[in-house]
């Protein structure tokens, strides 16, 4: 019985096979002879014209296309932009069909002017624009533009919901040539139905290539434009959302955008406990405003946080938006958006928005410290709870103008506020391998930080009518910095070592840092000859910074009014820095060189209420640049002066730890470093094939580094110090594939590398030890799409980290690995049914618990979609079905092995409803990790 299932199966795919026809031939220009590349050639069914599949020719014309069916009409036609139309219907009776050489004759007449809707190709290639028609790539009608991206070649969106094109990132999104919901590319892709669109245009962000000043397209990226059905250009879409479930969780949130032509206003407001943030870091940098400041400034603090559990964080200078904190713990986020945007033309765009958020923390840590010193090993373990309350507003307002053809004008003002209160109680206890106890206590440390920011900018671009190639650009920049910190500490402490003593702490720190930074930076290009040009820049910056360290012990009524005057002193830092480069810039063919000579100038003052004369640091210095680019590949050269950060520089202690002591070092001298950096981006979109990499290679002189003092009951003193013989080189690549068998059948694969090797000095109770660091990431995945209605996505990650002391009878060396599997399955089937599985299977090999050393994360959810056009969305989900999530991080740095385990979320059920409003009775997908959240 078997036998005769696995012939009827084998007969029934030979079949299907034999089946199947191909035609092939060779695209040349009548009049040159020469074949042309990435010509479409599409094939329709003839009866309806609906599109059975399609190919890009080769660099020599050639075209084959095979999955063809027998017997039925079919219509085949060529274009290409500027040339006629080639038509020719014709059935298949038997496997092969050759067209043999198809000559096509220029044509200024455009391709939309002659071809009816139905008969356009899916897919055009116009000089640096590449068009694709929607109706062309069959989607669902819940679909999304997402997902008509996602069937798009060359365009990959992944689980984040960001996209790139031909291995390069879509900067933003427009709306027939006009900002949509502040240019960020998920507003548009996550909200947007997909029936709505007609046209789907990718091209080079030439913005992008203005402000850098140069004519290298390799560091681009891509600018899509979306082109709207008539009809459709007045609406209201967005969604609302509410649900609860176990273990007290709940979410509730909801987003609506109105747009009237020109102007565009979206809402959004959130709360959770399930430690996400309400915004996605995208929204945040390009629909906060945040990104086009980002532009023209480059000093800007993010972190992002993903731990095992599934949990993510962002904070962007000194500002939480929700999410995990790098605090860890379980976080509660609250917040409310409002961004507006008026494009009363294509030259004029006005924005506006406003994001508040609030973020509780409640944190349990527990874990140890190890420092290794011969054969004597510190131990530190710590049992710590904590309550975090963050409050955040921003508010920005901006305008982008473009006069004319050649000139654009970016300027915008933002402000920042934030306050962190964090109340922290620890339990301590510090052990030596050879003396044993040495102390055990609790430290109470509470702290109250305060940061607010402004920041205007102002970006000018200009190309010359005169002469192509002649270009200008000028930045101005003022940004205004306050970080406001009080720290209050109370500890009990009982040393045993080197003799028995009882210490109570109690201490008020404050410390206030106001900061004014002003840029001006200019760059003007000028053809010489016709592959000779000279390229100059200037840049100056103004830098006033002040920090004020008051520290107070109890007086006798309790209150913090004893100056301490050894632990308090003023810092002031004022700053003058000018450089300026020319260079020349030579191309032939694929190759262009570029080498530069920089010379920058500083001046830096610096004063110490407690030194009786100013510290003046001058720097004049001749700083030589290389760039060197071959087709797809760029390499650069370039010196650096690195002045230490003035946190370095202030010989204050500061013990608001009084296990950990640190102190500044006002002799420490500015870092010299070297660097040769490579980086190289090639992509085929005949093959859906995208290769890309890059490479770093360092080395610095007086580079900073800290030296750690044990004393003898324990307690560390950290001093930073310079020291020689820094290097480092850095890898990172991969390779990224496309396939579509068939409008229905589509895989997306890739595989990539993370290297870096780190070679540096670390000093340990004066005794110096170079170490070596080696760490190493590869990934890899494979995703299967079948019509929408089975996904089957499929990743792997191993990462290693090893460490080794050039000192190895002092210090240990280390090797860790760590790695997680993970699969992602999404059915829609039946009709108003979508079933997600995620599972992934986590090991840590550095974590000593070997019930902790590896777990296995499972989530899964049941989606009900009702009402008409499915516009209501039930989800049903349960999150770590075998209760096995925890949160474990082990840190390798110098002698030093730190390893923690805070709380998680854990096993809880969760049913949660959505209604959506879109334009048009267009419906959304649903289904996947991204479900539900902004």
């Amino acid at each position: 019985m078997k036998k005769t299932g696995m012939l009827a199966l084998m007969l029934l795919c030979a079949g299907w096979l034999y089946a199947q026809g191909n035609i092939s031939g060779r695209l040349l220009d009548a009049q040159t002879q020469k074949g042309l590349y990435l010509a479409t050639v599409t094939v329709y069914n003839a009866a309806d014209t609906s599109v059975v599949t399609y190919r890009l020719s080769a660099a020599d014309g050639v075209f084959k296309i095979p999955g063809l069916p027998l017997h039925i009409p079919l219509r085949v036609i060529a274009t290409f932009t500027g040339y006629k139309v080639w038509r020719k219907d014709f059935t298949l009776t038997s496997g092969t069909l050759s067209l043999d050489t198809l000559w096509m004759t220029p044509d200024s007449t455009s391709l939309d002017e002659v071809l009816v809707i139905a008969e356009r190709p899916p897919m055009t290639v116009r000089k640096d624009t590449i068009e694709f028609n929607a109706a062309a790539f069959k989607t669902l009608p819940n679909a999304l533009v997402e997902d008509l991206l996602k069937k798009l070649p060359g365009v990959q969106v992944d689980r984040d919901g960001n996209i790139t094109v031909n291995g390069k990132p879509v900067n933003r999104i427009t709306v027939d040539g006009k900002a949509f919901f502040g240019d960020d590319p998920k507003m548009a892709t996550r909200n947007l139905p997909s029936n709505v669109i007609d046209k789907v245009q990718v091209t080079d962000d030439k913005e992008e290539l203005m402000r850098r000043g140069d004519d290298n397209m390799n560091n681009v990226g891509k600018v899509i434009n979306l082109t709207f059905k008539k009809g459709v250009k007045k609406g209201m879409f967005g969604k609302a959302y509410a649900g609860g479930g176990t273990a007290g969780t709940y979410e509730a949130g909801a987003i609506a955008n109105v747009f009237r032509d020109t102007l565009q206003v979206s809402a959004l407001g959130y709360t959770n406990n399930l430690n996400r943030p309400g915004f996605s870091f995208s929204e945040l940098m390009q629909t906060g405003g945040m990104q086009r400041n980002g532009d023209v400034n480059s000093n800007r603090s993010i972190s992002i946080w993903r731990n095992a559990s599934g949990g993510t964080g962002i904070r962007i200078n000194n500002i939480n938006f929700g999410g995990i904190t790098e605090y860890g713990g379980i976080s509660t986020s609250s917040g409310l958006g409002l961004n507006i945007n008026h494009s009363p033309n294509s030259k004029k765009s006005i924005f506006g928005q406003y994001f508040y958020g609030n973020v509780k923390v409640d944190v349990q840590n527990d874990g140890y410290t190890e420092y290794n010193n011969g054969d004597t090993i510190l131990k530190r373990t710590e049992d710590e709870k904590a309550k975090v309350l963050i409050n955040a507003h921003n508010v920005g307002l901006g305008a982008k103008f473009r006069p004319d053809s050649l000139t654009s004008i970016l300027t915008g003002i933002n402000y920042m506020a934030g306050n962190t209160v964090d109340d922290r109680y620890t339990l301590a206890n510090n052990t030596s391998s050879v003396l044993g106890n040495l102390s055990d206590g609790r430290v109470d440390l509470d702290r109250n930080n305060i940061s607010r920011n402004y920041r205007h900018y102002f970006n000018y671009n200009r190309l010359s009518r005169a002469k192509k190639g002649r270009k200008f650009n000028l930045n101005h920049q003022l940004t205004w910095q306050l970080r406001d910190n009080e720290a209050t500490t109370h500890s009990a402490i009982q040393y045993r070592y080197p003799q028995v003593n009882d210490s109570l702490f109690d201490q008020l720190r404050n410390e206030k840092v106001p900061t004014l930074n002003a840029s001006i930076y200019g760059n003007y290009s000028e053809p010489v000859i016709k592959n000779l040009s000279v390229r100059v820049d200037a840049r100056y910056e103004y830098e006033q910074l002040s920090n004020t360290i008051h520290t107070y012990g109890l007086d006798d009524s309790g209150q913090f009014t004893h100056l301490n005057n050894e632990l308090s002193n003023r810092f002031n830092r004022t700053s003058n820095s000018f450089s300026t480069a020319a260079g020349l810039e030579y191309k032939y063919k694929k190759l262009a060189l570029t080498p530069r000579l920089r010379y920058q100038a500083q001046r830096f003052v610096n004063r110490l209420v407690s030194m009786p004369e100013d510290v003046v640091q001058r720097l004049n210095s001749f700083l030589p640049e290389l760039g060197v680019v071959y087709g797809k590949l760029n390499i650069d050269y370039r010196k650096e002066i690195i002045l230490p950060d003035y946190r370095y520089l202030i010989p204050v202690f500061d013990n608001t730890n009084p296990y950990i002591i640190n102190k500044g070092n006002p002799d420490l001298l500015p870092a010299i470093r070297h660097s040769v950096q490579l980086n190289m981006n090639a992509n085929d979109p005949k093959l859906g094939l995208n290769v890309w990499g890059w490479a770093r290679a360092a080395t610095i002189k007086n580079d900073v580094i800290q030296n750690v003092v044990l004393q003898g009951n324990g307690t560390q003193l950290i001093l930073p110090v310079n020291a020689d013989g820094g290097k480092s080189i850095a890898g990172n690549g991969g390779i990224n594939k496309q396939n579509k068998f068939s409008q229905r059948f589509t895989m997306n694969s890739n595989v990539g590398f993370y290297y870096e090797y780190n070679e540096n000095f670390f000093s340990y109770n004066y005794q110096k030890s170079k170490q070596y660091r080696n760490n190493v990431n590869l990934w890899g995945g494979i995703g299967l799409n079948w019509n929408d209605v089975f996904e089957w996505n499929n990743n792997i990650n191993y990462g290693g980290q090893k460490v080794r002391n050039s000192n190895t009878t002092l210090f240990q060396s280390y090797n860790v690995t760590n790695y997680e599997i993970s699969s992602e399955q999404i059915l829609r089937w039946p009709k108003h049914i979508i079933l997600e599985n995620n599972i992934a299977f986590i090991q840590n090999s550095a974590i000593v618990d070997p019930a902790l050393r590896r777990f296995v994360r499972w989530n899964a959810a049941l989606n009900i979609t009702m009402f008409k056009n499915e516009a209501g969305v039930l989800r049903l989900g349960v999150y770590d079905i075998l209760r096995k999530m925890n949160n474990t991080d082990v840190v390798l740095a110098q002698n030093m092995l730190k390893y923690s385990r805070g709380n998680v979320l854990g096993h809880y059920y969760m049913a949660t409803f959505t209604y959506n409003i879109r334009p048009t009775g267009a419906r959304k997908k649903v289904g996947g990790q991204s479900l539900l959240l902004f």
